[in-house]
């Protein structure tokens, strides 16, 4: 009987150890990982600037786009609508 109790204080004792060790290896792996996840914090923080210059440059040629456009269609509009005054005027004469 004694036999058996020290085998599994032996047992027991060698398992804290094992559980030590393990627990120590992955606090120094949480810490690698940590060091590495605020280094990639910090080159998306540099990419997300760049992704806000194109985002205002985009805004900026779009509104220019738009107004580009609006011109031109109030241009036809009045090329048309002169078109068409024309046309009535020349109908009221006969």
């Amino acid at each position: 009987m004694d036999y058996l109790l020290m085998l599994l204080v032996v047992f027991g004792i060698i398992l804290i150890i094992f559980l030590i060790i393990l627990v120590v290896r992955l606090i120094f792996t949480l810490t690698k990982v940590d060091a590495l996840l605020d280094d990639v914090n910090n080159k998306l923080k540099t990419v997300d600037s760049v992704f806000d210059t194109v985002s205002k440059v985009t805004t900026g040629i779009s509104l220019i786009n738009d107004r580009v456009v609006e011109t031109v269609v109030s241009f036809i509009t009045n090329i048309f609508s002169k078109r068409k005054k024309k046309n009535e005027e020349e109908e009221e004469e006969f």
